[in-house]
């Protein structure tokens, strides 16, 4: 049968053990950010697209509430600098 490691090796074989969980916790959070990017980069280029005529609306739990131009250019501007400065 094995021996037992040493102890300063298990404390390094730990150490490299929280340190890989951390990694895939910073990668996951990244593609997640990364996504959330890419969704309110699709709804500015749309609502950029849109005039004054049409009508907005926000999905607020199951209902869409009306919600007006401006706010909602501020609203995704401000979530793509949040996005931006988290990433």
């Amino acid at each position: 049968m094995a021996e037992p490691l040493p102890k300063k090796l298990q404390g390094e074989l730990e150490k490299y053990q929280q340190l890989q969980k951390d990694l895939s916790k910073s990668v996951s959070a990244r593609q997640k950010l990364e996504a959330q990017l890419t969704e309110n980069n699709i709804v500015k280029e749309e609502l950029e697209l849109l005039d004054s005529t049409n009508t907005i609306f926000k999905l607020i739990g199951p209902v869409l509430v009306r919600q007006d131009m401006d706010e909602a250019k501020a609203t995704v501007s401000k979530r793509l600098d949040y996005i931006g400065a988290e990433m």
